[in-house]
């Protein structure tokens, strides 16, 4: 109630979009293999966003021309995202749904 009180659309977690985008990387390569279902694919991202930091912007200019030092932020993010990614993986992979 309140949230939609002040929220506005430009407010983003940059730690989803990574998480997602290194899902997506490591589907691409093929390895770790998971079955691909969107159930797994929503475990996943939510077990290695519980251990994410949050970076959130808000800026229109700051997502379009980030500085050199969100820049790195971002770099270190990726990096530590692929980490949790694949250890949700090995989570999800050792406690199936069906």
């Amino acid at each position: 109630m309140y949230k939609e009180m002040y929220y506005h659309d430009d407010l983003e977690n940059l730690s989803e979009e990574i998480v997602f985008e290194q899902i997506h990387e490591i589907i691409q390569e093929g390895d770790p293999k998971f079955t691909l279902s969107d159930v797994n694919i929503q475990d996943v991202a939510a077990i290695a966003l519980n251990n994410m930091p949050a970076k959130y912007i808000c800026n229109f200019l700051e997502k379009q021309n980030p500085g050199p030092n969100l820049l790195e932020e971002v770099q270190d993010l990726r990096k530590y995202a692929r980490r949790q990614v694949l250890k949700a993986i090995q989570k999800v992979n050792s406690n199936p749904h069906d």
